[in-house]
């Protein structure tokens, strides 16, 4: 099943890469402004970090605890690897990917399939264009998101909304919090950029759930 999806990611890829060429020269006008881009998602309470890894639960349904590999998002022709799992910064603040073509799992939550909030942050664009989660705002309610796990398993989730906050409100326990079931949550940022903070405004949040 993910050897065809790919095969459908790579067949239409040429399309984004049209896409890529044309914002590449708003990128390359305004590369200064956009080099800083770095995506915010804070994390300051410490009894939230510790509570974010919850026991595990193994069921038909539920997964063992095991560091995703790959990402594939059907619906937005996204096929990707993660960069080394993400902490925190000394300011409390989720590190972010040190690469803009793959995604990052925030190590401190849940693997995907296990019980919990599973974070996923990708960045929206760079100064050379779009980023790997360029287009996470055409997804809805109903899509479908696969991740390969380290231990050779799959987890399938299903889109079930989607939220624009502002990141001075950022819903740090919706996002990061323990939850009852498998969760997924992918972050990247939208809004207006700041040349005063070098941040967006705004981040988009794709909530989803495991497939039964």
């Amino acid at each position: 099943m993910f050897r065809h999806i790919s095969e459908i990611v790579k067949h239409k890829a040429k399309r984004h890469c049209v896409r890529a060429v044309a914002f590449a020269v708003l990128g390359f006008i305004s590369g200064a402004i956009l080099a800083s881009f770095v995506l915010y998602s804070p994390v300051y309470a410490p009894e939230i970090e510790e509570g974010l890894v919850s026991d595990v639960q193994e069921s038909e349904t539920h997964y063992a605890r095991s560091a995703p590999t790959r990402l594939i998002i059907p619906k937005i022709e996204l096929d990707t690897t993660f960069v080394e799992p993400l902490g925190l910064n000394e300011d409390r603040t989720v590190e972010v990917p040190d690469n803009y073509e793959q995604v990052g799992w925030y190590k401190n939550g849940a693997t995907p399939g296990e019980v919990g909030s599973s974070v996923i942050l990708g960045h929206v664009d760079s100064y050379e264009g779009p980023a790997i989660f360029y287009d996470l705002r055409e997804l809805e309610e109903g899509d479908e998101v696969f991740i390969e796990r380290l231990d050779g398993t799959a987890a399938t989730f299903i889109v079930t909304g989607t939220e624009t906050v502002s990141q001075d409100e950022f819903p740090t326990l919706a996002v990061y919090g323990p939850t009852e079931e498998p969760a997924l949550r992918l972050v990247t940022c939208t809004g207006v950029y700041s040349h005063g903070t070098l941040r967006y405004s705004h981040n988009l949040i794709v909530y989803g759930k495991l497939k039964e």
